[in-house]
């Protein structure tokens, strides 16, 4: 009788101490969770947080931060991890960078200016907005894109703890515009080879990018631009980097591309303009597109983002099939993966030809 009496005491005690170690792991799991969470005020269970994709394509368009009907493909932010820590090794954050985010203080706006996305036109705007003079006619418009020369304000100049809180708030909108890859390519193509007389010759037709030849393959890069091909130029951009070809993805590191609030298209510049510009306001409450947008580009009458900047005005999307290729459209689909692999772009993949067009890859090197 006392051995079953010692047998069941025994019983007790584990089941006990059990307990005990449960409530214990419990608690501690739920700390551990709760130091790593952080709330959002404008937070959905399924969907990112306060993010309006401006799609390129005949889905919703959403017209403010907090509308709860948004695409399926948007990044999921929930709230069981840190926000990303802005460190000063970040490729934003890289003092001097021309491609480094600007900063609108007046609207809270963080705004992601890649080039080839009509960055000449926005940079205008924020001088506008800015109170600065327009831009003057005899200044070479490569001096709006250089930091030093354009008076306009980038996260670098910022403290990381000012830069990280621009980053992260949600009292700051994050902003960027975006367009589609295989256009996207085509167009620096056209504007900085087949247009500009020496862009690409200085960056790309240079002696360290050849290690044998030297002298013909530099001349055979030359001779390559004046034709116009199209083919090498792709296969040139896997050695001779630069931002106006490289993967929108590579602009910005990728620890933030879910923080973005908004993303708009080159499809629909005019419109998802107007729509962030609507959807961001001053201190005094007015919003940037009563303020600057809507009364377009002044005296001459050209509405906001649809003016005529013939400079760098290439027509691409209507020439895609002219200069592409099955072969090189599949080129581009393998080097740029990473543009359509990003949920926050929302790109969807297209075929600019028959399937019963395109060669199998072993037949298609160029």
């Amino acid at each position: 009788m006392s051995t079953q009496r010692l047998s069941w005491n025994r019983c007790v005690v584990i089941i006990v101490v059990l307990a005990m170690t449960s409530a214990y792991l419990t608690t501690e799991t739920d700390d551990l969770l709760l130091s790593k969470s952080v709330p959002f005020s404008k937070q959905s269970t399924t969907h990112a947080v306060g993010l309006i994709v401006a799609s390129p394509s005949d889905q919703v368009k959403l017209d403010n931060k907090n509308h709860s009907d948004r695409d399926s493909r948007e990044p999921a932010r929930t709230n069981d991890k840190a926000l990303p820590v802005l460190k000063r090794t970040d490729l934003i954050y890289e003092p001097e960078r021309w491609d480094n985010p600007l900063i609108v203080p007046e609207y809270k706006l963080v705004f992601f200016a890649l080039p080839k996305v009509a960055c000449t036109e926005w940079k205008l705007l924020f001088r506008r907005m800015y109170g600065l003079p327009e831009w003057p006619e005899d200044k070479l418009p490569r001096d709006l894109h250089n930091p030093v020369l354009n008076q306009l304000m980038y996260i670098s100049n910022y403290t990381l703890e000012e830069a990280q809180e621009m980053l992260t708030s949600d009292e700051w909108t994050r902003a960027v515009f975006v367009r589609e890859p295989k256009e996207r390519v085509l167009s620096a193509f056209l504007n900085k080879v087949v247009k500009e007389k020496s862009f690409y010759i200085k960056k790309c037709c240079r002696s360290k990018y050849f290690h044998f030849d030297v002298d013909v393959e530099k001349k055979r890069c030359k001779r390559k631009k004046q034709e116009g091909d199209f083919a090498y130029f792709l296969n040139r951009t896997l050695d001779c980097l630069n931002p106006h070809w490289d993967p929108q993805v590579n602009a910005i590191d990728e620890k933030w591309w879910n923080q973005m609030d908004f993303v708009g298209y080159m499809h629909h510049l005019a419109d998802d303009a107007a729509r962030l510009l609507k959807n961001i306001h001053s201190s005094k409450g007015t919003s940037a597109w009563n303020d600057y947008g809507k009364d377009g580009w002044g005296s001459n009458g050209t509405a906001f983002m649809v003016r005529n900047t013939a400079r760098h005005a290439t027509n691409a999307h209507n020439k895609l099939r002219k200069y592409y290729t099955p072969c090189t459209e599949k080129f581009v689909e393998r080097n740029w993966r990473a543009e359509w692999e990003e949920d926050v772009l929302n790109f969807a993949p297209f075929k600019l030809f028959n399937e019963s067009q395109y060669p199998s890859d072993k037949d298609c090197e160029i």
